[in-house]
């Protein structure tokens, strides 16, 4: 189509050749894109400056792709060099150029004889430069569509074919930067594998790989875990990250201070993962072990405590451990780095306001991540691995550490008194939760150091997580699958995204983090009247209500993902699975550890336990969850804990539920299907021995305490809700004991376990004396000579000398009723 009568327009020989082809070659995969400009052109364009009715006019009249292309050299300069060119001057000049037309260029590899090689490449990026400010020229399909094309551009920029055409390979960036800035056209870049070409390029130190490492630090900062779900993602992380330790460990100027906020970055944007095997974590040791073993200045070792914080945050404190052999002092580099952590913290929440603090609110929050990792170090059996002398210093400087953030807690609340807008401001009031949170892991191990302190500041710290926890409630709730929406395909995303789209900004949930200390401090009697003054039960309830919730609606779908899971066209992205997981998980600990503090609540505070609502309550909401639990798996805990807390209020409240309600039936056949299932005999060598379960043995440390507990309780309940016994012996489990201890030799059960038995049976003949014949005809004669359980054959003997004694008092009674009748008859003559 090129216009032969006018020789002058042969500008570019081959290209209405080539750009046929190219047509041709795209014609499928561009469907649906026009070549033709908008609808919307019609609109008028009487706003627009002359020079710019010009060019969209020449473009629209282009009868040829050699003359819309000779055409597009007009646009960059108009673009740049005008102040006619506003916004809508540009979505006019684009439309009439185009989106289709740009794309084959761009996909399109062929030279015209005599020109510079990708000159149709370099032409078209030269164009799209031009509108790196208009996210909707950015983020229009046809441009999403070819980021493969400008990812193959920046990924081979070695290539000799460049050389000469550099300025290619910069436009290229300029486009990938505006594209990545928006959240459509990120999702675009990574959906296309676009992290691997960065990695790539930073690691075989490509041209312009400075740009792609800004480029990449910038998604990773956003993006996170999602940077790295493609498949090789793991792999290219190990490799970028080998790239830089090797760096890291080699380099002694500014640059090694550099690379700690590069490496930080990276290795925060993946998922929690254990790294201790991986070839590049002792370079990076080293590079920290020269950092923070030498004379630098704050501004120096900042970052590199920065850094440590963020490898612990995502794998663990187990690295921070493995020392140098040449050092020859196992714990060195955990005491330094714990040390300089403490006197951080110290140094900035004594000295200064809290305006001052936050200039130096993130180093602080680094520091708490190292502190709440060495507290829990120091609770775990790693702790004897360091001898007595750094045992000693290790707890010195963790009590120092906490000294003063009680202070500054304790004089946060009563400005707070004073100024009751002190923490309106986001930042501040996440960082105070970030503070609280610490205390709370302290709190957790620590339950004797500085308490009149703690004490003090209680109210305030609990009144400051409740309200974090109201705060995002409605909007996390609101987030999960089934409800809120008819949409839940993006379900997944934080509550804060759906906060900051209405303009707001969400604080942490930090009650989950005070919920351990919670434990401890229910359990002393200064702290609990602190807490019951707050009407903590009250709290606790909501809470347990709320992650019921969350673990209920997520327990649900992934059950619907694993019946589609064959489906390609139904089944969810993995990243979404994965997420419905963790918060599963999350909601099943915090859960479990309401249950805890609850229980020690109800054992603790018998008479404020009988009367309150709250717990009748609670009780009813035990008896409607419970049952929907499988007593096996990865809930089996949490399912122990609701039944025995249960259990412990069905015993002390004095309102109980009518036996008329089903649902206390449902709840208590839940709750003897957790104490029964615990042992059997089948699973032993010889049937000889009574074993733990298999579901429960891996369990069987968190779940011990529970079973002995839920046996000791429930004999209780027997007594005061009789029918329960009932109950009991119509499903069988009492015959069953007997017949397994029947079975199990006198060496093959553990004498508590025996004692639990015994005493459970005890409580049921004494509750009825029926049960007496039902267990003798299943052996339990026999099973108390052998295992010689004198309480239970006490039992059955006063239970049979009650029955005699009912039975002859019985028999009395007819013999004088038939007596006193006989009388009353008149004799027959």
């Amino acid at each position: 189509m090129i216009d032969e009568a006018d020789p002058e327009k042969k500008l570019i020989p081959t290209m209405t050749t080539s750009l046929t082809t190219m047509a041709n070659a795209s014609e499928l995969s561009l469907a649906g894109f026009s070549n033709t400009p908008s609808e919307t052109t019609s609109e008028s364009k009487s706003h627009l400056a002359e020079p710019v009715k010009k060019c969209i006019k020449v473009l629209e009249q282009a009868e040829t792709d050699t003359e819309k292309f000779a055409a597009l050299f007009l646009v960059p300069k108009l673009v740049k060099g005008a102040d006619c060119c506003d916004k809508r001057a540009r979505l006019h000049l684009v439309e009439a150029i185009g989106y289709s037309f740009l794309a084959r260029m761009l996909r399109s590899k062929d030279t015209p004889d005599g020109c510079s090689p990708r000159m149709y490449q370099s032409v078209a990026l030269s164009v799209l430069s031009c509108f790196v400010a208009d996210e909707e020229i950015m983020t229009n399909a046809s441009v999403l569509f070819n980021l493969p094309e400008l990812l193959n551009i920046i990924g081979d920029a070695d290539n000799p074919i460049f050389e000469d055409n550099l300025l290619l390979i910069n436009d290229a960036y300029q486009v990938i930067m505006a594209i990545v800035s928006t959240p459509k056209g990120r999702q675009a870049f990574i959906s296309n594998r676009g992290i691997h070409f960065l990695c790539e390029i930073n690691v075989k130190q490509t041209f312009q790989c400075e740009d792609a490492l800004k480029l990449l630090l910038n998604i990773l900062t956003i993006e996170g875990h999602k940077c790295w779900a493609y498949h090789s993602g793991p792999e290219d992380f190990n490799n970028l990250l080998m790239k830089f330790c090797r760096e890291f460990s080699i380099l002694h100027d500014d640059q090694k201070f550099d690379l700690c906020d590069i490496i930080r970055t990276i290795i925060r944007s993946f998922p929690k993962s254990n790294f201790d095997d991986e070839t590049w974590l002792p370079l990076l040791q080293k590079g920290l072990h020269d950092i923070l073993f030498s004379k630098i200045t704050k501004k120096q070792r900042d970052p590199a405590m920065q850094l440590v914080a963020s490898v612990i945050e995502v794998s663990d404190f187990e690295w921070c451990l493995t020392d140098n052999a040449e050092t020859q002092e196992r714990g060195r580099f955990f005491l330094i780095i714990l040390n300089l952590a403490t006197i951080e913290v110290i140094m900035h929440l004594e000295e200064q306001s809290l305006d001052e603090i936050m200039e130096n609110s993130e180093l602080l929050v680094s520091c708490y991540y190292i502190i709440e990792s060495a507290v829990s170090y120091m609770a775990s059996d790693r702790l004897l691995l360091l001898d007595q002398r750094q045992r000693g210093q290790l707890y010195t400087a963790l009590k120092n550490g906490f000294t003063s953030i009680l202070g500054f807690l304790q004089e946060l609340s009563v400005t707070l008194k004073e100024h009751t807008h002190h923490l309106e401001n986001h930042q501040k009031k996440y960082f105070v939760c970030a503070t609280i949170r610490i205390l709370g892991a302290w709190l957790s191990e620590e339950t004797m150091a500085m308490r009149e302190e703690v004490y003090e500041i209680l109210p305030f710290i609990l009144t400051l997580s409740n309200e974090t926890f109201e705060s995002q409630k409605l909007a996390k709730l609101s987030m999960l699958p089934g409800r809120g929406s008819t949409d839940f395909s993006d379900f997944t995303e934080a509550s804060s995204t759906m906060m900051q789209k209405q303009g707001k900004q969400v604080t942490p949930d930090t009650l989950r983090f005070l919920l351990p200390a919670l434990c401890h401090l229910i359990a002393e009697e200064k702290s609990r009247q602190i807490l019951l003054d707050m009407k903590i039960q009250e709290i606790l309830y909501t809470y347990l209500s709320y992650h019921w919730t969350i673990f209920d609606s997520y327990k649900k779908w992934l059950d619907e993902q694993a019946v589609a899971e064959d489906d390609a066209d139904v089944a969810e992205p993995f990243y979404m699975i994965d997420n419905a997981k963790f918060e599963m998980v999350n909601s099943k600990y915090a859960m479990t550890t309401i249950c805890n503090i609850l229980m020690n609540l109800v054992v603790l505070e018998n008479k404020f336990v009988e009367e309150g609502h709250i717990f009748f309550h609670l009780l009813k909401f035990i008896m409607n969850t419970l049952p929907s639990l499988e007593n096996n798996g990865e809930v089996l805990v949490l399912y122990g804990n609701l039944a025995v807390l249960g259990l412990l209020i069905l015993q002390k409240h004095t309102r109980r539920p009518k036996s008329t309600d089903y649902s206390i039936f449902r709840y208590i056949q839940a709750v003897v299907r957790f104490l029964w299932d615990a042992h059997n005999c089948e699973e032993a060598r010889e049937e000889e021995e009574l074993v733990v379960s298999t579901p429960y043995i891996e369990h069987w440390n968190d779940l011990i305490d529970l079973w002995y507990l839920g046996m000791q309780v429930l004999s209780n309940v027997l007594g005061v809700v009789p029918w329960v016994i009932d109950f009991i012996v119509d499903s069988g489990w009492a015959q069953e004991i007997v017949r397994t201890l029947g079975k199990v030799r006198t060496t093959g059960i553990e004498r508590g376990t025996l004692s639990a038995f015994e005493d459970f049976l005890c409580a049921l003949v004494r509750g009825s004396p029926d049960v007496n014949e039902v267990l003798k005809d299943n052996g339990v004669i026999t099973v108390c000579q052998n295992h010689q359980l004198k309480d239970l054959a006490t039992a059955l003997a006063q239970s049979d000398v009650a029955r005699k004694k009912k039975i002859s008092m019985e028999k009395k009674e007819a013999l004088e009723k038939k007596n006193a009748q006989e009388k009353k008859e008149p004799k027959k003559e």
